[in-house]
Formats: structure tokens, sequence, C-alpha cells
């Protein structure tokens, strides 16, 4: 039993790597774009996109501690499948709105489920202390397989706009297939009712509200981090107006990757030297440099601003997943990182679409620096509402 659960940390390798090969995510506004959806189309499409997840980030959550990680993990990447079938060979809004609002399900059913799988397998094996360590090399991992990925996918794109997503779809199938391996570290106390769909939900929104901490990492996760997922998601678009060529587009997000990948592989060693605290505060300060000097829009240098992106994206994720988790118990374990996931998705719905009207009516520049101050101001007033929690 106990090589299973071993298994299993071998298994989320595997999944992550062939999840996230999809090779459209580099150009991914571009992408839009030739396949007739506008910028600001974009906009509409990823905001409801994570509206989406933020409604069913708790109820898969709950779902998850009720059904089992490795069903729901399943379900998940058949949506993905049918997502990359829609934008692979179909155009227009409502096409991918579709398959956005289906994709929106499935990151809603994985979000919490694949961290929870991996925790509680590390838990079986009284490993959680490697958690940290083995998170960042799952992340690392999924970045160096994203690399190459995103290389191939900018050129592909050069060839024709449409092989990227079609180029997606194997190693998506690939990853639903091995998911089968998984092996459930907890069995379900309770069967999938609605009274105990019910009555779990009532039991994590009492759990989550009686933990100052939780409370405080999704106040953090609110706005802190919402604006990695969007300036990623405008990422090709500001590269255009920085005077960066398409074809170089795929090599910088292989060095952005490559970055992920190393931050996320060291993250551990990281929080360990400077602490709890100092870890957030370096989160924080660097997103707010990221997004300020983003919006200088810098010839060709600007690129160099977006690697910092890059660095708190491994960084911020292992960190703030890995405190989640230490801090839950095992039978509440989905629903809160569900619900974590949740605020992150309800601050990406607020903020994308703000973003993307500000891009059409004023500059790109103009709705970076409005997300810098939004993002300074919350971040002061959160700091001074949670200063008295007791954090390392």
């Amino acid at each position: 039993m106990k090589k299973l659960y071993e298994r299993n940390i071998t298994l989320s390798y595997i999944i992550t790597c062939l999840g996230w090969g999809r090779f459209f995510i580099p150009v991914l506004a571009l992408f839009y774009v030739a396949s007739q959806v506008p910028l600001e189309q974009f906009g509409v499409i990823m905001g409801i996109f994570f509206l989406v997840i933020l409604l069913l980030e708790i109820p898969s959550g709950v779902i998850a501690d009720l059904i089992g990680k490795k069903n729901v993990i399943i379900i998940s990447y058949g949506c993905y499948i049918i997502e990359l079938i829609l934008i692979a060979f179909f155009n227009g809004f409502w096409i991918f709105l579709i398959a956005k609002v289906i994709s929106g399900v499935g990151v809603s059913l994985t979000s919490g489920a694949s961290q929870a799988l991996l925790y509680d397998s590390l838990k079986k094996l009284k490993r959680e202390d490697e958690h940290k360590k083995i998170s960042g090399t799952k992340m690392a991992l999924m970045n160096v397989s994203m690399a190459i990925v995103f290389i191939i996918g900018a050129y592909l794109f050069t060839i024709n706009y449409k092989l990227p997503a079609i180029a997606s779809i194997p190693f998506t199938a690939a990853a639903f297939f091995v998911a089968f391996l998984y092996k459930e570290p907890y069995k379900n106390k309770r069967k999938l009712t609605f009274k105990n769909s019910f009555l779990q939900f009532k039991e994590g929104i009492v759990y989550f509200w009686n933990h100052s901490y939780l409370k405080y990492i999704a106040l953090l996760t609110l706005v802190a981090i919402p604006p990695i997922a969007i300036l990623q998601s405008y990422s090709s678009a500001y590269f255009e107006l920085i005077l960066i060529p398409i074809s170089l587009i795929g090599v910088i997000a292989f060095v952005a990757s490559m970055l992920t990948a190393y931050s996320s592989k060291i993250s551990h060693k990281i929080e360990e030297k400077i602490g709890e605290k100092k870890s957030l505060f370096l989160i924080q300060t660097l997103m707010v440099i990221a997004t300020f000097t983003m919006a200088l829009m810098i010839p060709y240098y600007g690129v160099l601003f977006y690697l910092i992106v890059a660095f708190v994206y491994g960084f911020g994720n292992v960190i703030i997943n890995h405190y989640v988790n230490h801090h839950v118990e095992s039978s509440h374990r989905a629903t809160m990182l569900s619900i974590n996931n949740m605020f992150r998705s309800m601050g990406i719905f607020i903020l994308i679409p703000l973003t993307g009207y500000l891009i059409k009516i004023k500059s790109m520049s103009f709705s970076f620096i409005t997300l810098g101050i939004i993002l300074v101001v919350y971040l002061v007033g959160l700091h001074i509402f949670s200063k008295n929690l007791r954090i390392k």
C-alpha cells in the first residue's frame, strides 16, 4: 500500500506535466484575436471563466471531499479535452465562451483536489514535512515541460494559428487516462447526497470562519495573486506593444517558465531561510514592482519586468498552497483549498474585465498603473487589518 501512495507522487508529477501541454498559452491573447475574438471580448470571456471557477470552487471542493479527489481529477481532465476540441476546430465569441465555461468547471474541480490528494498521500506516508519541497518539485517539472511546449507553441502559431490548440489535445487526453492510476489516500466518511453535501459545506464554512489564519491567506490571495494571472493573460499583447516579434514570444515564454520552475524548486529553501512572514511580504512586494514596471511599456527591456511575474508565480503558488495545507485537517482539505482558490478567482473576476476595459478606452499602460494602485491600497489596508496576527 505504501508503494501506491508513493506512486501518487510520481503520477502527480506526470499528470501535471501532461496537463500543461497547452501550446497556445504563450500566445493566448493573440490566439483569441486570430480566432475572431477581439481583446475586449477576450477580457469578457476570461472574466466569465473566473466567475464560473468562483461559483464552483467551494461546491467542487465539497464534492472532492465526498466522492474522492481521484474521481474529481478524472472528470476535470475530461472537461479540458472538450474545451480543446472546441477552440481547436471552431471560431468566434460564443464557441470560445462555451469552451472556457467548460474549462472553468474543470479548473474548479481540480484546483483543490489535486493539491489535497498530494498532501494526503504524503500524510499517509508520514512525510508532510516534505510537502513544500515536493510541491516545489512538481511545479518545477510542470514549468520545464511548459517551457518546452511554449517555445514550440509560438512557432506553431506562426505556421497556423490553430496548430497550438490541436497539438494540445493528445497531452490532455494522456493526462486523463493516467489519472485513473491514482490511489485515493483516505476513504470518504460520507456518501454524496444533498444532505451530506450541505453538511460538509456548512462544516467547511464554519471551519474557515473560525480559522483566522486561513481568512488572512484568503484575503491576501484575493488581490495579491490575481495580477499574476492578469499579466500572464495579456502577456502576448504586452510583448507586441514593447516591440517583441511574435517569433521571439516562444523564447521569452520558455525563459519565463524555466524561471518559474527554478523559483518553485528553491521556494522551500527561501521560505525556511526568511520565514513565513517575510515570504508573504516578498510575494506582495514583487507583485507591486512587476505591475508598475510593466506599465512603463519600455521597448524590449520591458521583458525583464515580466520575468518578475514568472518568479513570483512559482514561489507564491508553492508557499501559499503549503500554508493552507499545513493548517487544515484532511477531512476539509479540498474544501479549504477550494475556498482559498475561490478568493483568487473572485479577485481575477473583478480585475481582469476592468483591465480589459481600461485597455480599450485608454491604454495598456494606464490599465496596469490602475491595477498597481489598487494592489498597493489593498495590501496596505490588509496589513493594518492583520498586523496582530501571529505569523512566524
